[in-house]
């Protein structure tokens, strides 16, 4: 079977990170890209990066069009960390302003922009969607530094409900499907396994609620190992 070539854009979860028992982030070893690698005979060049946006889409398309070009198959993954907050700053001064790190219109224009860059090079572009977020555990962990007047202060700046969490974080995820099908784009939905897993979701996550664990990975891996030659 001929290798396929594929260059992976994303952020963390395509990375491998995850969280440690030490209450650490480290590359796992068998994330998803590894597993699907050796399964599917594919060479995947990972250029993604822990707390990237899909502004550092365009800084890899800029710094590597040549790799680009030599790409079956460029992965795309972005979005979880563009909906992020800086929640010490809401904690510290939530009568204020805030905003994601990428609001939800420039985040659908690059990504836009991102698919388009891919076709130029030659490359055909694939959106993998987002796994689910788990909103207690996620608040738990961003504030587990923080006193309970800074805690207070997000809960009151999230209107009373921390599932607001995992609602916004939906928002950027409906983007994507909705990109890829105004685009023609296939999208590689990671999503609904995590919503049809027969158990507790948490099982899938690290502690932080929002990386997928060993388990989570091996999840990933097998849905898009079950499309086989399918998604490319």
């Amino acid at each position: 079977m001929e290798t396929v070539n594929i260059a992976a854009l994303g952020d963390s979860l395509t990375r491998g990170v995850v969280l440690n028992n030490e209450n650490r982030y480290s590359i796992l070893k068998g994330s998803f890209i590894d597993i699907i690698g050796e399964k599917l005979n594919l060479c995947i060049k990972n250029y993604a990066k822990f707390g990237c946006t899909v502004g550092f889409g365009h800084n890899v398309l800029d710094r590597h069009p040549a790799d680009i070009s030599a790409s079956d198959v460029t992965f795309l993954e972005f979005g979880g960390n563009d909906c992020d907050f800086d929640w010490k700053m809401i904690a510290d001064d939530p009568t204020s302003e805030h905003t994601p790190k990428t609001i939800l219109d420039s985040f659908k224009e690059q990504f836009l922009s991102l698919i388009e860059r891919v076709r130029s090079l030659g490359s055909k572009p694939i959106i993998l969607s987002l796994p689910p977020i788990d909103s207690n555990a996620y608040f738990s962990f961003i504030s587990r530094f923080m006193n309970d007047e800074q805690r207070k202060n997000i809960v009151r700046w999230l209107g009373g409900d921390i599932d607001i969490i995992t609602r916004w974080h939906e928002t950027y995820n409906k983007a994507l499907f909705e990109i890829s099908e105004s685009t023609a784009t296939p999208i590689i939905d990671i999503t609904t396994p995590f919503e049809n897993y027969q158990g507790d979701m948490m099982s899938l996550l690290c502690t932080d609620g929002i990386h997928p664990n060993a388990q989570g990975h091996e999840l990933i891996a097998n849905s898009i190992v079950g499309l086989g030659e399918g998604f490319y």
